[in-house]
């Protein structure tokens, strides 16, 4: 390990020249991705949602000349292969990923307050047809979406100077034109939550359920796609604001987060720069929880 060499923050933790594909991309944590890539030196983010004029406002907000919306249900494989040929129109890869969609389901918080067993299997048997829908959403749409990128997620790769198709060893095509001194590979990046791993109902069963079914993707993922050189890493957020958590309470007790607040766009920025930069480039199959500690002072595993 060669200590002696100078650490360029700006070159380490940098998306310059990337392109970023980010589902759920309008609002809340999408969102901040997409600012912070985008003003970091992405020459293209891809925006894809089920509702269009959220994505708009956020690529005229941020730069209309490297955001672009496009209009996606991530739980449909035909809209996700139409929204594919819209990415691959403009660009010839795709460097980073980023599973981003998701909603809350049904509400199973009342459990907390129940007063008699009827009461607990009134709040459980409730909204019982919601659940298919946060599955599609949150755990059946990493697969699908993930799926549907795969061959520009290849093309990333060979871009970088990687060998191409399935492999034993990661090496470096001789007569590709690359920089030796980043190490990065394609990546997958899936937003799950900490309700993966947390045993408080906070949000919902359904919720908490297909954000640790999201969680094990990743894993598998990083597993499955080794050979073929893609990565993918998890991150999973605690509190943020978000469409999820408006109106909802922003100062907490050391009890509930002992950060004592919900988490801000810095903090979201600077992960996801560490993530995609070169700084990440060793992260395989690699969960980042990123809560203020909510999980610390929760019944939890992880």
């Amino acid at each position: 390990m060669n200590t002696s060499k100078p650490v360029d923050p700006s070159d380490l933790f940098s998306a310059k020249d990337l392109v970023i594909v980010i589902t759920g991309g309008g609002s809340g944590i999408g969102l901040a991705y997409a600012t912070a890539l985008a003003n970091s030196g992405a020459s293209k983010v891809f925006l894809l949602s089920r509702r269009l004029e959220p994505l708009e406002a956020a690529a005229k907000a941020i730069n209309p000349s490297i955001v672009h919306p496009i209009q996606c249900d991530v739980t449909s494989p035909d809209s996700i292969a139409s929204a594919v040929k819209v990415v691959e129109s403009q660009v010839s890869h795709v460097d980073v990923l980023i599973n981003n969609a998701g909603i809350i389901g049904p509400d199973h918080n009342q459990v907390n307050k129940a007063q008699s067993i009827r009461e607990v299997q009134q709040v459980l048997q409730s909204d019982w047809a919601k659940w298919d829908t946060t599955w599609q959403t949150n755990t059946s749409a990493v697969v699908g979406v993930s799926a549907a990128f795969l061959h520009l997620l290849d093309k990333g790769n060979k871009r970088r100077g990687w060998v191409q198709g399935k492999r034993e060893t990661q090496k470096r095509d001789g007569s590709a034109s690359y920089d030796a001194h980043d190490q990065r590979t394609s990546q997958i990046i899936t937003v799950a939550s900490i309700a993966a791993f947390n045993r408080k109902i906070t949000a919902g069963l359904a919720y908490t359920a297909s954000k640790a079914g999201a969680v094990m993707l990743g894993k598998s993922m990083s597993h499955f796609l080794a050979p073929w050189g893609i990565r993918s890493n998890i991150i999973c957020p605690g509190r943020f604001p978000s469409d999820m958590t408006a109106g909802g309470a922003t100062v907490f007790p050391v009890n509930e987060i002992p950060a004592g607040t919900q988490g801000e766009y810095e903090d979201m920025a600077g992960l996801i720069l560490f993530m995609v930069g070169k700084s990440g480039a060793y992260h395989n199959g690699s969960v980042q929880v990123i809560d203020g500690g909510r999980l610390s002072v929760m019944p939890a595993t992880y």
